[in-house]
């Protein structure tokens, strides 16, 4: 599972896919910077991977495409009530007790 986790030193703008936008920036801001005398916090990321096992893991990927599905797309009407149950779904779901390590071992790592 540590396969799923990146430190910022390792990842760059070119890894968006893997770990998103934000962490992607973090980690530029982090190789870039900081022998400029920028100060970027040290950190690490989940990766999309590790996501996709996430939900895999907890059986949600037919639950929330079912969800979106119910989504109004002409108006939207129903956003607040499909994203809440969502958020409902993903907050209940469980983490695996290896990747719960995983981020336990990046985070100690850090100080």
């Amino acid at each position: 599972m540590k396969d799923h986790i990146r430190k910022f030193s390792q990842i760059g703008i070119d890894d968006i896919p893997l770990v998103g936008g934000k962490n992607a920036s973090l980690g530029e801001m982090f190789n870039e910077l900081s022998s400029e005398g920028v100060r970027v916090p040290d950190g690490f990321a989940t990766t999309s991977e590790a996501f996709r096992i996430f939900l895999k893991e907890n059986d949600l990927g037919e639950q929330l495409k079912d969800l979106m599905s119910q989504l109004n797309r002409s108006d939207y009407s129903n956003l607040e009530e499909i994203g809440s149950r969502a958020r409902h779904l993903i907050l209940e779901a469980t983490i695996s007790e290896e990747f719960v390590a995983a981020i336990v071992t990046a985070y100690d790592e850090l100080g």
